[in-house]
């Protein structure tokens, strides 16, 4: 078991005692083609029969798997206990939940948040019906400790995203050096396709759209494939990029240029200032932000800052998803439920973005933060200065 599947174990068993949970509990069946993302967190394999996994307080992990997944279940070295069943996982379901004897069971289900709702309703229906009559199915809490775990980031997970917002700043220098006018916005998404490939990274979204590439006021914004439309002397070029590392860890970037016009040597007050808005917006929320805040609160803060502005700002947790769930930088929201109110902590990561609308194009940066202690701090270099490419 690697340093990154331990972490997270540990991990789960301090979650478990910090709460005072005495199960965690997930389930799981034809894992290659539906699994609770948070098995991806602790296991690096899957199982194809009907399964359960049991963390408890004591750090101790155990596997309840068919048959023929034992062998393969067991070389991952991620369960201390794996035990195999004939016709009888129901029967040892139910045994193995009475012997641990837990004060609560805790399990992936969630009203608004997909990532802590990796429990499927099949095998909810399965659990209950199998804690039937006993004192257990009266036990039960819902995600307390998925989202916790999804959202700490541990030393081991954070150094795989910043592996890749290396290379993403790598691909920028490079592409400083070839955007130039004529150059379509399909050519640098092609450039960062090809990049991606040579360094063994796959995009955090749609492959057709990742990374969204914007040159000047006309540009398409949105989730669409970058066209035909060239680079001009005078735009605000953007970029939005996000790649994968090759273990599944995410990340989430954006950077601006401007390109010059015949005569400029630097970008038009309009724009700099506009910038310059941008990343006092995100610099001033990331220091200003504390563990125990909510996802609301500092919204507010990102967006009093921008409100002289069209521009708007937020911001998600990001790990092996994307979107990583566990919280929102959001505003209020039914749709959402409670995620804006949950108070975020030390090790979460997320970005904090900004899409400030110019005459010139969309101005757009994106920072990753890990939270610390006394706030929040950069996972890697953040742009500080509007970078120019040259007009010819």
């Amino acid at each position: 078991m690697d340093k990154l599947f331990q972490g997270k174990r540990e991990q789960v068993a301090q979650i478990l005692r910090e709460k005072q949970i005495g199960l965690w509990l997930m389930m799981g069946r034809e894992t290659v083609d539906v699994c609770d993302p948070a098995l991806r967190l602790v296991f690096p394999s899957n199982v194809m029969g009907v399964s359960a996994f049991f963390y408890t307080p004591d750090g101790v992990a155990r596997a309840l798997v068919r048959q023929k997944d034992v062998a393969g279940v067991q070389a991952t070295g991620c369960f201390d206990e794996v035990v195999g069943y004939g016709d009888d996982f129901d029967e040892l379901l139910a045994a193995t939940i009475e012997k641990i004897d837990p004060n609560v069971i805790d399990i992936d289900a969630d009203l608004y948040d997909a990532l802590t709702d990796g429990l499927t309703t099949g095998l909810y229906l399965r659990l209950m019906r199998d804690l039937e009559g006993t004192p257990y199915a009266q036990r039960l809490s819902y995600g307390q400790v998925i989202r916790a775990l999804r959202g700490r980031k541990i030393d081991a997970e954070v150094e795989l995203q910043v592996e890749v917002l290396k290379l993403l700043n790598q691909v920028c220098d490079e592409l400083s050096g070839i955007v130039r006018p004529g150059v379509s916005e399909e050519d640098v998404y092609d450039y960062c396709q090809e990049f991606m490939r040579k360094h063994d990274l796959t995009p955090s979204w749609e492959t057709t759209c990742c990374p969204l590439v914007h040159a000047g006021a006309r540009s398409v914004q949105g989730l669409v494939h970058p066209g035909t439309n060239q680079v001009r002397p005078g735009d605000v070029f953007h970029l939005s990029f996000g790649a994968k590392h090759a273990s599944g860890y995410a990340t989430d970037f954006q950077r601006s240029w401007y390109v010059l016009e015949e005569g400029e040597s630097e970008p038009p007050e309009e724009v700099q200032r506009a910038f310059q808005a941008v990343i006092d917006a995100i610099d001033g929320t990331r220091a200003a932000m504390r563990p125990g805040m909510e996802g609301r609160e500092v919204n507010r803060i990102f967006n009093k800052a921008l409100e002289d502005w069209p521009a708007s700002g937020g911001g998600h947790s990001v790990g092996r998803a994307l979107h990583d769930g566990c919280f929102q930088l959001a505003c209020d929201s039914p749709v959402i439920g409670e995620l804006p109110e949950i108070p975020l902590e030390v090790g979460n990561v997320f970005t904090l973005e900004v899409f400030c609308n110019t005459p010139r194009g969309v101005i757009g940066v994106e920072e990753m933060i890990r939270l610390e202690e006394d706030g929040g701090s950069y996972l890697y270099l953040p742009q500080r200065e509007l970078w120019t490419l040259p007009c010819a």
